[in-house]
């Protein structure tokens, strides 16, 4: 395990089937991301589809594809393992190409020059729990980029922004608990790793606003829902 990685991460384990949190073995009941961004009536995720069987079908085969490349990718950050794709789950095509860009990222970002580069890094913490696809940090320069993956065909920047911004929020708690001091937050970026709106962009200045009143209101509600 890199150095930074190793300050940063807790012994937290997450049950893929059912979405909890334990750390040290101990379950904890706080909502994730996904269920903050829930607050917000036009953020919810319509699953009606869902309810024929082909729906259904098709839903569970989008949340396989997306756990396979999302495990292709945290293989490949950790161990450099570049790991076969099963043809099932319709996958296999954007393969190579999360392997391009998780590449590109390695060079971009050099670990000469400090760089490291931490998959799946799950937090815990005040009021929430999530984990974070990539996290790129340079402990001695005190720069930090945040990315997430994306293997929906929906493209949705406005949700995409606010997740990146909860992520950081929690990031932001862990760094204070390291004692890591005024690390900047150099940029957001997401991968949208799907045939139809494959590509990898930057959160601009006018979504990250929105985003940012966004976590505002949905801190405002949390608050709400404790008085």
């Amino acid at each position: 395990m890199k150095k930074v990685e190793k300050i940063l991460k807790n012994n937290v384990f997450i049950d893929e089937r059912t979405h909890k949190y334990y750390l040290n073995g101990i379950e904890v009941e706080k909502p994730s991301v996904t269920k903050l961004m829930d607050l917000l009536p036009h953020h919810v995720f319509d699953t009606s589809f869902a309810k024929t069987s082909e729906g259904k079908q098709i839903l569970e085969f989008g949340i396989i594809r997306g756990l396979h490349l999302h495990k292709i990718a945290e293989d490949f950050i950790n161990n450099g393992v570049e790991k076969s794709c099963c043809q099932t789950y319709s996958h296999a095509e954007m393969k190579d190409w999360l392997i391009w860009v998780l590449n590109k990222i390695a060079i971009d970002f050099p670990e000469s020059e400090g760089w490291e580069i931490i998959s799946e890094l799950s937090m815990i913490g005040k009021e929430y729990v999530g984990t974070l696809d990539i996290l790129i940090i340079n402990s001695k320069l005190k720069k930090y980029v945040i990315g997430d993956i994306k293997t929906t065909k929906l493209l949705a920047k406005n949700k995409e922004a606010l997740q990146v911004v909860l992520y950081n929020e929690l990031l932001k708690e862990r760094f204070k608990e390291v004692k890591f001091s005024n690390f900047q937050l150099q940029s957001y970026f997401v991968i949208n790793c799907n045939n139809i709106n494959k590509q990898i962009y930057l959160i601009d200045d006018e979504t990250l606003e929105n985003a940012l009143k966004e976590k505002d209101e949905i801190f405002s509600i949390l608050k709400s829902l404790k008085s």
